[in-house]
């Protein structure tokens, strides 16, 4: 995810709880409540899912120029890669050693990391 993406996932959450608490104010006959009863309920599910993405940290990977990788947990992209700055410095032509490649940072996958783990064993 992108920070981007979260806060646009952030922004629709706002949306949504507005709206639940809106619709819960509206009254009507009993067949109008129920269908507002659905549409909350449908809300709801969806800022529940919001808030697990929301909540959820990534493991990223990423690549040194001079060869290497390793990766940094994060909620966005953009924070792993500010994450990894800080531990190793802001890439540069200067750097032979642990010049992080900004291009190659990437969410983990399962068969990626057992790939990489596997040329320790």
């Amino acid at each position: 995810m992108t920070r981007k993406q979260r806060d646009t996932a952030i922004g629709r959450l706002g949306i949504l709880n507005e709206r639940i608490a809106n619709l819960k104010e509206v009254s009507g006959t009993w067949m109008q409540q129920e269908a507002i009863a659905l549409v909350i309920d449908e809300s709801q599910r969806e800022v529940e899912s919001i808030e697990k993405v929301l909540a959820t940290r990534q493991e990223f990977l990423f690549n040194f120029k001079g060869g290497g990788w390793n990766s940094e947990i994060a909620f966005t992209r953009e924070e792993a890669i500010e994450q990894a700055i800080e531990k190793y410095g802001t890439p540069s032509e200067d750097h032979k050693i642990l010049n992080i490649d900004i291009a190659t940072f990437r969410v983990a996958t399962t068969s990626e990391m057992a790939g990489l783990l596997s040329l320790f064993y």
